[in-house]
């Protein structure tokens, strides 16, 4: 299991295709991941706007 931290979560959604996404999805193959609801709530207070904020929040959710 991983707890996942706002920085990665940051790093991944800036990235999104980056060796820092390859190597976090590396890390987290076959693995339970967590995200604590503090850290849900730092990157939704990153969202550009409210259609951005869904689509984290959707994403967040699962």
């Amino acid at each position: 299991m991983l707890l996942i931290d706002t920085s990665i979560g940051i790093s991944v959604f800036r990235a999104r295709r980056g060796q820092v996404c390859q190597r976090i999805e590396a890390l987290i193959a076959n693995r339970e991941v967590l995200i604590a609801r503090f850290t849900q709530l730092e990157l939704l207070q990153g969202s550009l706007n409210e259609q951005e904020w869904n689509l984290l929040s959707t994403y967040l959710e699962t």
